[in-house]
């Protein structure tokens, strides 16, 4: 074999191995992003509730409804927790005030996700801390309990924090385990 066919068969080579390198790494998943964990799911389900529950006026009792579980539903008693009746229930009948339109926008933001045991009443889960703010008003702190039903993450227990635990850094368990 002469140089120039040794020197091409080599570069063919080494081309071959740099392509098939290449089709590895993007074939092994590497490129794509990494689902949420456990953590960014239920935190993220917090925020949507809080938001649909306390950022609009009225509230939006059906995106409320969609991210509670049946047994946290206000007609869970009633109806078995449906959605349709947990909207009926969950509906404000005030109108929107003027007032209530002034209100600055709503800052939610959500801290200390852990994870919590099952209770006598709850499954476990994830516990949240929702810190929420308006421009002029006094801040207010929530302490959620956010499950795992099926493949999504849904609110099964929501409580104000209150004057027990306001100068607690991190109030969610002593707050669910209380509220339980």
């Amino acid at each position: 074999m002469n140089s120039h066919r040794r020197t091409a068969a080599m570069l063919v080579a080494a081309l071959l191995t740099t392509l098939a390198a290449c089709t590895s790494e993007t074939d092994s998943g590497a490129d794509k992003p990494a689902a949420p964990s456990a953590n960014e799911q239920a935190a993220k389900t917090a925020h949507r509730y809080l938001r649909a529950w306390l950022a609009t006026e009225p509230a939006d009792a059906t995106a409320m409804c969609r991210l509670q579980t049946r047994a946290a539903r206000p007609n869970f008693d009633d109806d078995g927790g449906t959605l349709k009746g947990c909207v009926t229930e969950s509906t404000d009948s005030s109108q929107d005030t003027a007032a209530s339109r002034r209100r600055g926008a709503l800052t939610i933001k959500i801290s200390n996700v852990q994870d919590v045991p099952a209770s006598d009443t709850h499954p476990a889960g994830k516990g949240v801390l929702a810190t929420l703010h308006r421009p002029g008003e006094d801040q207010n702190r929530y302490a959620l309990r956010v499950v795992k039903e099926g493949d999504q993450w849904l609110i099964e227990q929501t409580h104000d924090v209150g004057e027990r635990y306001a100068h607690t850094a991190d109030p969610v368990a002593p707050v669910l385990a209380a509220m339980d």
